[in-house]
């Protein structure tokens, strides 16, 4: 489940450098100054790999839009997505949208996009959501009176409790709706939105316009966030798999895995890289026996009735720490978006805490990969941090039993 590291970063980064500001605050107040062609200034917080970004400064090409973006890895794809496409309007900055009042100067802004951003589903996270007050008033600071903030979602809990907040700020709410493409695409998509939007799921959108009773920074200390908790972004119910079972790792489980096996471009740095998999029977032998000789770690595969549908495994078990790491990956798309891996992966943890007796399970999951983070959350893992590349959960003994006895 892990992201390596973007092969090159640093001479790829290099060669982009003329996208990149280094010194933003230098610009603080100057930004269409500096770029005399241009007579709009927009800003993106979050851009990921920048299909969003690039589609949109094509579609404005009198509009400087300014990208920030704290992962590196993902900022380099879209540098080079806007470099390969030859646009003049686009520059990034390496840097965490809490800094936004340091980069633009009051009114200086006259858009802000906020697309998918991570939702942050416990209570005591509330403030590090992208629409809390302490946000909002640091947009309201850098939008002059009728800007506005364009905020895209596919988590409805969110999309409602980031409403709620936009209305309780003094912000103009329009062009609300919770499936914005019901009647055929609206708009520049994000990578992410077209993933979600083929996948069935409605995205919700909205516009908030600074208004005469927008509150800003000047308007003193925001409200304190309680019982800020979301639910589930797509109404989960744990799904029922009376014939799914994990069972102890074998020679011939092992071989029919990898006979219907399928790499998930999702989790390739460089999906274009992938190279199909194909089944090579001594090859799977010789990885079964390396796998068995490894200590501290319980590998399973995960039946449904007698079909081997994933493999799952508890690995790094630390007696004296009392934990272990998940890790999972089911066969191929055909069993996907199901609730099996959710299934799988609730049925590990009852193993891990009842049979073994540990008291922490631990898991991370790629940036980008968005489903195995919705996944984790529904089952009660904990959000711990992340380094650029990966998101690190843990769940103790008694958050799952929370989960499981619906306290929290």
């Amino acid at each position: 489940m892990r992201m390596r590291k973007r092969r090159n970063l640093t001479p790829r980064m290099e060669q982009c450098a003329a996208l990149m500001i280094d010194q933003p605050e230098a610009l603080r107040g100057r930004w269409l100054t500096e770029h005399p062609a241009l007579w709009h200034l927009h800003a993106e917080l979050g851009c990921g790999k920048g299909r969003f970004t690039a589609d949109t400064a094509e579609a404005l090409p009198d509009t400087l839009i300014v990208a920030v973006e704290k992962v590196p890895d993902a900022m380099i794809l879209a540098m080079e997505r806007v470099q390969a496409r030859g646009l003049a309007n686009v520059r990034f900055i390496d840097t965490d949208a809490e800094r936004l009042p340091l980069l633009f100067a009051p009114g200086e802004v006259e858009r802000i996009y906020i697309n998918f951003c991570d939702p942050w589903p416990k209570s005591r996270d509330a403030k590090f959501r992208l629409t809390a007050p302490a946000f909002l008033r640091r947009y309201a600071d850098a939008l002059p009176s009728g800007g506005q903030i364009w905020f895209k979602t596919d988590n409805a809990p969110l999309f409602d409790w980031s409403l709620e907040q936009f209305q309780n700020e003094g912000w103009a709410i329009s062009e609300l709706t919770r499936d914005l493409h019901e009647n055929g695409v609206v708009g520049v998509m994000t990578d992410y939105e077209a993933k979600f939007h083929a996948e069935g799921v409605p995205i919700k959108r909205l516009v908030a316009t600074k208004a005469d009773t927008t509150k800003t920074s000047a308007d003193g200390a925001v409200p304190r966030l309680r019982d800020a908790a979301l639910p589930d972004a797509r109404g989960f119910q744990k799904p029922t798999h009376p014939a799914l079972r994990l069972v102890p790792s074998t020679k011939e489980l092992t071989r029919a895995f990898y006979r219907v096996f399928a790499h998930d471009p999702a989790l390739f740095e460089d999906e274009s890289r992938l190279v199909p998999y194909v089944y090579d029977e001594a090859a799977v032998d010789a990885k079964f026996e390396e796998r068995q000789k490894r200590v501290n770690n319980s590998p399973y595969f995960i039946l449904l009735g007698d079909e081997v549908i994933g493999e799952l495994v508890l690995k790094n078990l630390d007696e004296k720490e009392k934990s272990c790491e998940l890790g999972i990956c089911l066969v191929n798309d055909s069993v996907k978006n199901k609730g099996y891996g959710t299934a799988a992966e609730r049925l590990a943890l009852e193993k891990a805490f009842d049979e073994l007796g540990l008291e922490t399970v631990l898991a991370d999951c790629l940036l980008k990969n968005t489903r195995s983070q919705h996944v984790l959350q529904k089952l009660g893992f904990r959000f711990v941090s992340e380094d650029g590349h990966f998101k690190y959960y843990k769940i103790t003994r008694a958050q799952f039993e929370a989960s499981r006895t619906g306290r929290e």
